[in-house]
């Protein structure tokens, strides 16, 4: 089959979060089963910088006046995967993040700014013979390009069967309706059976409106988001639309997250040398100036600091746990206020705690390496990668049972691989932490948890046949 993946990012050229992971994996993996799956997404500063040279550009005009679409064909260099980036600069070329500018805010042109991608990606779609390759399949991620289907709804004409992949239904990509003429999108659209959201208009909810197939990143999350406590107010659209959806575990890359041979940390190790953790964790201990004792348990978060993923209930519960000797290793960024909060919780216990504001890749590699458990209180989680990679470095997912989270987490059951709790509150969290210091002191239970963790499969090959059959199904309709 030849699928159209179209994604606002894409590791290793530019991430924000897990979905740069997938559209970074999944396509590489459908290409290993033989499938032609070419990507498309912005050319952000710097991305040229970062693929092989252009191959072919085509002028796709300047249909929204801040200047002329160019489409340039090129590919990933770290795994060959064919791309075409749309070029404008007006648009994409920033020195700040894809979403929001240096302050956190969302840029005001947004809207436009993924409308942009959005046409050239149904374009592609529709007039394949433009780049010389015609897609069977397109795939969208998200609301970024969820208005790719509006378009091709709008235009009216017969084009190929559309699969929306919802990462994060909270980022609903909605906006004031003064801007909906920017789009060039017909006003028809704009009902509440198609891409009218609460008297603003959505890029999620038209992408889920008129695709073939809705897909979530975990079956648990697809039944969650039924609910009016995790539909975000999208749930009622996506009751009416139950045929068409479904959950699908993300895979993980063990080409890059895998301790027997990720070159980013201090020692390598695998199940039969599952004591050389200690060298990591001794390692990450001294990078961060934090009391060595080995013989007591290190926590971390690699997360987004929002209330989302209930980073203000650790917050509650830690300074008990490191009372009785516990370390705290934290990565991440978002809230003003969790990142004070953590800043100063280091400053109480400066021997105990370490924390460092913003993302560093290499780093997460090492914490993950050097931690021995890994806290995911999250208050909703449609997939999460970061307990997936945990689990295969033997470190000790302690999570809430939701989403994504409640799939691959099990505190009981024939492999246990990790600790769970209900309620997202303080009591069901320390409890759950207490439970996990309790293993580490036994030593036993903790080494076969830990020997569980890494046993399971999370891999993009144990899911694509998955992605593969899903295409299949709507071709064959």
């Amino acid at each position: 089959m030849k699928i159209l993946f179209a994604a606002s990012e894409i590791y290793p050229l530019i991430k924000t979060g897990g979905l740069a992971d997938v559209a970074g994996a999944l396509p590489v993996a459908l290409r290993k089963k033989g499938h032609d799956v070419k990507l498309i997404m912005p050319a952000y500063q710097g991305i040229l910088e970062k693929v092989a040279p252009i191959q072919k550009s085509i002028n796709l005009g300047n249909p929204f006046g801040v200047g002329d679409l160019l489409l340039l064909e090129t590919h990933i260099p770290e795994n060959d995967t064919p791309i075409w980036l749309l070029q404008c600069q007006a648009l994409y070329e920033r020195e700040d993040g894809p979403y929001v500018d240096k302050n956190g805010i969302d840029f005001p042109d947004n809207h436009l700014r993924f409308a942009a991608l959005s046409w050239a990606t149904a374009t592609l779609a529709l007039h394949g013979e433009l780049m010389d390759w015609q897609a069977d399949v397109l795939h969208l991620n998200d609301w970024q390009t969820g208005f790719a289907a509006a378009y091709l709804e709008s235009w009216k004409t017969a084009h190929i069967p559309i699969v929306t992949t919802v990462h994060n239904l909270r980022y609903n990509g909605s906006f004031d309706m003064d801007q909906f003429a920017d789009t060039l999108l017909s006003p028809e659209l704009l009902s509440m059976h198609g891409m009218e959201f609460y008297g603003r208009f959505s890029g999620l909810k038209a992408g889920l409106v008129y695709a073939d197939a809705i897909t979530t990143v975990s079956p648990t999350y697809a039944q969650e988001i039924l609910t009016p406590e995790y539909g975000d107010g999208l749930d009622g659209t996506l009751r009416a639309m139950t045929e068409k959806l479904s959950g699908i575990l993300n895979g993980v890359d063990y080409e890059q997250w895998s301790p027997e041979i990720d070159s980013l940390i201090p020692h390598k190790y695998n199940l039969e040398t599952l004591s050389q953790k200690c060298e990591n964790k001794l390692a990450l201990l001294q990078e961060n100036g934090l009391s060595e004792d080995l013989s007591k348990p290190v926590f971390g978060v690699v997360s987004r600091l929002t209330e989302q993923k209930g980073l203000d209930l650790v917050l509650n519960v830690m300074p008990a746990l490191l009372e009785k000797g516990a370390r705290l290793v934290v990565l991440g960024s978002g809230d003003k206020d969790l990142e004070s909060g953590y800043l100063t919780l280091q400053k109480s216990y400066p021997d105990q705690v370490s924390v460092r504001i913003g993302y560093f890749e290499d780093y997460s590699h090492r914490l993950q390496a050097g931690i021995d458990a890994l806290l995911i209180p999250s208050r909703f989680e449609p997939c999460g990668l970061t307990q997936l990679y945990a689990l295969k470095y033997g470190t000790l997912p302690v999570v809430r049972q939701t989403g994504g989270l409640a799939d691959t987490v099990f505190e009981e059951g024939k492999k246990p691989n990790g600790y769970v709790f209900k309620e997202a509150d303080t009591a069901d969290l320390s409890a759950a932490m207490e439970r996990c210091m309790d293993d580490f002191y036994d030593g036993t239970r903790w080494q076969e948890r830990q020997m569980n963790a890494m046993q399971y499969d999370h891999s993009w090959e144990a899911v694509t046949d998955q992605w593969i059959n899903l295409y299949q199904s709507l071709l064959n309709k």
